[in-house]
């Protein structure tokens, strides 16, 4: 996190390879080999803005294998950053997950409690698809934001009001249950930190740390679809088709029906691997003071994602879970990957350290950053 330069190492732990940033900034976060050997990676611009968020980035850059800088772009600014993950789709462009600046007023009329505001403004999250052009410029060509799906109960006479339990598609505007008891009111209200694409399904999945779910939501739509609610190959347009780790949120559960914990680094297992179609997700374990990588299998039937009326969205648990008990516990950051060879990839953040798991939970590698 504080170092310009991103490392490949071997089996063996030998560094093979390493790419350093002409700029001199540090990673935001996120860093990707691209199929041709470079690197696109995040660049944290500080923290000089309006803000309180962790993660910030404002900045992408792509380095040649030989660490020439071949694109840069910047997504700073008063209204809106990015932050945290990227996300390379197969036709060049990427998606990138960004904080979109509301002022207090706006987010008393989008119907936000103002005894649930600590500061003067609020970051709900965004995603945006990049499509790179030249050597510093680029179009945004598709774009998602979660306040074009809010719900909530608390005034009736401002934006968004309804049932909240009768919309799990919305995300209620007030519900927050940050990990950060000190200031669970603070502006960066979802903290979205982990993003993936599905290029079967056409759809993007997205977690977010301070409501402590994931979700799903549909790419195919174009961006006044994704700003409604039909359109798209879910004919749902931008509503979220899939949520899962705290039914609280959506008046589905109770608190004791909580799964996921400030988790991290929500990808699907790709095709031809162990578990192929299902997520996987690094847990964080905040309140339960250890972490775990969870699989969880989506109920995704004839292209739908059942749920039973009244009911939170399967699964009941994860499919498949490896923790180390309190001897692992990582209070922020976290990854993990499922591998060709059917084994699991886990990265313990704050740590340093990696672990190789097989399906039996057995620790078949273990590599710890000198």
């Amino acid at each position: 996190m504080s170092s310009e330069s991103t490392y490949l190492i071997d089996a063996h732990g030998r560094m093979v390879h390493s790419w350093t940033s002409p700029s001199g900034l540090p990673p935001g976060m996120s860093a990707y080999m691209l199929e041709d050997g470079d690197l696109l990676r995040t660049v944290n611009l500080g923290t000089n803005f309006d803000h309180d968020g962790n993660g910030v980035a404002g900045k992408i850059e792509r380095l040649s294998w030989d660490s020439e800088m071949e694109w840069e772009w910047f997504y700073p600014g008063e209204t809106n950053r990015s932050h945290h993950d990227i996300e390379p789709l197969p036709n060049g462009n990427f998606l990138m997950i960004a904080w979109d600046f509301k002022s207090e007023a706006e987010a008393q009329q989008a119907g936000r409690n103002p005894n649930k505001m600590s500061q003067n403004t609020l970051w709900p999250d965004k995603i945006v698809e990049v499509q790179p052009v030249g050597t510093d410029q680029a179009n945004i060509v598709w774009e998602w934001n979660i306040w074009d799906h809010l719900i909530q109960e608390y005034d009736s006479t401002k934006d968004n009001y309804g049932v909240v339990a009768d919309h799990p598609e919305l995300l209620d505007i007030n519900f927050v249950d940050s990990p950060d008891h000190f200031n669970p009111y603070k502006s960066d209200w979802m903290h979205c930190n982990g993003i993936d694409y599905n290029p079967i399904l056409d759809q993007i999945a997205l977690s977010c740390r301070n409501v402590n779910e994931i979700y799903i939501i549909d790419h195919s739509t174009t961006t006044e679809e994704a700003a409604g609610h039909t359109g798209g190959n879910s004919g749902k347009g931008g509503d979220l088709l899939y949520r899962w780790g705290n039914p609280e949120a959506y008046r589905a559960g109770t608190n004791d029906d909580q799964q996921l914990f400030g988790q991290h680094d929500v990808q699907w297992i790709n095709e031809g691997r162990l578990g192929a179609g299902d997520l996987i997700v690094f847990n964080n374990g905040h309140g339960r003071d250890y972490s775990s990588a969870d699989v969880i299998s989506p109920p995704l039937v004839n292209g739908e994602y059942v749920l039973q009326s009244g009911s939170s969205w399967g699964p009941a648990g994860p499919s498949w879970s490896w923790d180390q008990g309190t001897s692992m516990f990582a209070s922020s950051l976290g990854g993990v990957e499922r591998l060709e060879n059917g084994n699991t990839l886990v990265t313990w953040g704050v740590r340093g350290t990696l672990f190789e798991v097989n399906p039996e939970g057995e620790v078949v590698w273990k590599y710890i950053n000198p």
